[in-house]
């Protein structure tokens, strides 16, 4: 299953781009916009569907979804904390 990535608007990516350094490639202010989306649409599948399904033999586990919104989390921290932005003061 194949789904266009969405083209993020000039607002987000400008919140992004104002939080990191001005050397921050802008592939990387783009994958840190690919995972906020992801976590997104991740944490919107857990409040309709709830925190645990069940498996083909009806066993109870948790949704498939968590790890992919914790995962995307850790990388958007990850990439925020690399690349942030170093204010720099004038004396």
């Amino acid at each position: 299953m194949s789904q266009k990535q969405p083209t993020p608007s000039t607002e987000i990516f400008n919140e992004i781009a104002d939080q990191c350094s001005l050397t921050t490639p802008k592939r990387i202010l783009q994958s840190i916009i690919t995972q906020i989306d992801r976590a997104e649409e991740a944490k919107r599948r857990i409040e309709e569907e709830g925190i645990v399904v069940r498996d083909i033999k009806g066993s109870v586990l948790p949704h498939p979804a968590i790890k992919i919104e914790a995962d995307a989390q850790k990388i958007i921290c990850d990439l925020l904390t690399k690349h942030k932005r170093r204010e720099v003061f004038k004396l």
